[in-house]
């Protein structure tokens, strides 16, 4: 009984350190605010699909944040994959998730 207690306990905590609880990147953090309020937050962007309007603030656009670099192995090279958010005509955060840099 006590074995499997630990078995289960050693599982949990793998689970929890596997799924990245408490990520840097979590989208709750990022909807409904402004790209302003995020830079200032979390720093500059590493991609930007558009320019910053006139007043500073990205609309219509997609901008993100590197979650893994590009990796070079034996079978070829790893793409890099993005954390981005998408703004709407507002200027205001909609949407987020992973995805690849636009373009290659």
């Amino acid at each position: 009984m006590k074995k499997q207690s630990a078995i289960i306990i050693i599982c949990s905590v793998l689970l929890l350190l596997i799924s990245g609880c408490g990520a840097k990147y979590d989208k709750e953090r990022f909807l409904g605010k402004t790209s302003d309020e995020i830079i200032e937050e979390s720093g500059p962007f590493d991609c930007i699909t558009a320019p910053a309007d006139d007043d500073g603030l990205f609309r219509s656009c997609r901008c993100g944040y590197t979650l893994k670099k590009p990796q070079k192995g034996f079978f070829g090279t790893s793409p890099e994959v993005l954390f981005f958010i998408t703004f709407d005509e507002n200027g205001t955060a909609v949407a987020c998730g992973k995805d690849f840099r636009p373009g290659g």
